[in-house]
């Protein structure tokens, strides 16, 4: 009897042992899935490269955007591309074609565009010997923490002070504008006065006065001799009436 209570006391235990081995399982699991997404996001972060942007201060002459991203390809995985049309567009009647003067690529890999612009800086652009840019040489420059998002700030505040100075303009315009009007508008008011004035003379025959100006040198010596004649009147007043008193009559 004793032997079978031993059996069935370890048949009564393993299953419990089971039992919590089958409770620590989904335990286990859970940690391992938060394991795998933390491997997943690390993965996914050592994956991303960061995108980079080279500068090119000219641009060879007759090429365009599928041209330039033909021949950058060759080198790294480009994104998006920005040329400057030129200011003097559509001047020159025969020229064929858009005229760039500067550009930008972005290229995936911030590496790419590190070493592509160290390598071809200075370098002939090549290709095919009829073509007009074989001759022409590259001047690129990597923009070191320089992101697309800066170069569509820049170009917004670029349209900003064009249209502030072309307000500027238009309200100086339109300042002379209305003071030549005034102006205008003053002569013709004077003139209808003269006219008037003239008229109104004619009629009434009114004196028109004349003011000669005097000199003042003759004004001055003039003032001397008025003050000579006053001084002689006096003194030979002064001694007449002395005598009188000496010699009453």
């Amino acid at each position: 009897m004793s032997k079978k209570r031993k059996i069935s006391s370890s048949e009564n235990d393993e299953p419990e042992e089971e039992e919590e081995e089958e409770e620590e399982q989904p335990t286990s699991s859970i940690d391992q899935s938060e394991a795998n997404d933390k491997i997943v996001r690390i993965s996914e972060t050592k994956k991303k490269p960061i995108p980079g942007v080279i500068y090119l201060s000219r641009i060879p002459n007759k090429m365009n955007v599928t041209i330039i991203r033909s021949y950058f390809d060759q080198y790294g995985q480009t994104g998006r591309i920005y040329l400057q049309l030129s200011k003097n567009e559509g001047k020159h009647k025969r020229e064929r074609g858009p005229k760039y003067t500067e550009g930008w690529i972005e290229f995936k890999s911030k590496r790419d565009a590190k070493l592509i612009a160290k390598q071809l800086n200075n370098q002939q652009v090549g290709g095919r010997r009829r073509t007009p840019w074989y001759d022409d040489i590259w001047n690129i420059k990597y923009l070191s923490k320089f992101r697309w998002t800066h170069l569509h700030e820049r170009f917004q505040y670029e349209n900003e002070v064009r249209k502030k100075r072309l307000r500027q303009e238009v309200l100086q315009a339109k300042r002379e504008a209305n003071l030549y009007i005034e102006n205008v508008e003053k002569g013709h008011k004077l003139r209808k006065l003269e006219k008037k004035m003239k008229t109104s003379s004619e009629d009434l025959n009114i004196r028109e006065w004349h003011y000669d100006q005097q000199d003042p040198y003759e004004a001055a010596k003039q003032r001397k001799i008025k003050k000579k004649d006053q001084q002689q009147q006096q003194s030979t007043g002064l001694t007449e009436n002395l005598l009188k008193q000496i010699f009453p009559s």
